[in-house]
């Protein structure tokens, strides 16, 4: 499953948890993993626990950085994007912010509209301003893929 795969995963069960807060958010990936047989990395698990356990956080983060927005008038699936984005940039200090927010331009294409691409990177250009990450290592958005396609058959 490659790091992409891993986030579109992890933006699901953000999503689903939206809706359903009844339920833990183990008790989530067990539902995608064993009723729906769903493919869940270990990447796409620990993305969407750190999702939820800082969605506080994240989401107060957010709404200062949406011109003339609430956080409740986003909708849900923009939103998910930008959360799961959010927290790659504040709980995963080894990922650059250049990745994290090039990801979630390209899953914004790929779960919303394309509308929301321009909404999302404004939001993202300033919630990563000035960000700092020491531990990320710089590099072109290809070395990323071939990282993934060799870690393939490891199954993250």
């Amino acid at each position: 499953m490659t790091r992409r795969e891993s986030r579109a995963a992890a933006i699901a069960l953000l999503f689903e948890r939206s809706f359903d807060y009844d339920r833990t958010p183990e008790e989530i990936i067990e539902s995608a993993t064993e009723e729906r047989e769903e493919k869940i990395s270990s990447f796409a698990k620990e993305l969407f626990l750190r999702a939820d356990e800082n969605l506080g956080d994240i989401n107060e983060k957010l709404e200062r950085c949406l011109d003339n927005w609430r956080i409740d008038r986003v909708d849900r699936v923009t939103l998910t994007v930008l959360r799961i984005a959010a927290c790659e940039i504040d709980y995963f200090p080894e990922i650059p912010v250049e990745i994290s927010v090039n990801e979630a331009l390209e899953l914004a294409r790929y779960f919303g509209e394309e509308e929301s691409v321009g909404f999302i990177n404004g939001v993202l250009g300033k919630y990563a301003k000035g960000v700092v990450k020491p531990n990320a290592k710089a590099r072109p958005l290809s070395a990323e893929i071939e990282d993934e396609t060799e870690s393939e058959g490891n199954n993250e």
